[in-house]
């Protein structure tokens, strides 16, 4: 069985966060430049991933002592904020799953991470699913 960092999951957020970047417009990242952010996804193995924003792009990096944010959702919810996104229902789940506490934040930063993520979530529905890969 794969570790949480090499799981199916695990690749899905990655291909998410690069899709993250390619929706964002200019606007989206102005105040996020130089952001170190952490995304955390409980499961059967647990999947963390550390990036560092910079001119609106997240890099992979190693663990830090302090992030700007740090986000908590089980499997669960990343899968279903995914299958949101792609239906174009992703904003409305998003905001369904924060305000159940399924989705936790910490950091200083929410109301532009999540305006951020709202406006991202709406666009991923169009794009195709095949460039998904």
């Amino acid at each position: 069985m794969a570790n949480g960092q090499d799981s199916k999951i695990g690749k899905l957020v990655d291909i998410l966060m690069g899709k993250v970047a390619e929706v964002a417009d200019d606007e989206d990242w102005k105040e996020s430049d130089g952001w170190i952010g952490k995304w955390t996804i409980y499961g059967e193995n647990d999947i963390t991933r550390i990036y560092a924003i910079r001119d609106g792009k997240f890099y992979p990096i190693g663990e830090q002592e302090e992030y700007t944010g740090q986000v908590e959702m089980s499997e669960d919810t990343f899968l279903d904020l995914v299958d949101g996104a792609l239906r174009g229902k992703g904003e409305a789940i998003f905001a369904q799953k924060y305000a159940a506490r399924a989705i936790r934040y910490r950091g200083d930063q929410w109301i532009v991470d999540s305006e951020r993520f709202r406006k991202v979530l709406r666009r991923i529905s169009g794009i195709p699913i095949r460039s998904l890969r």
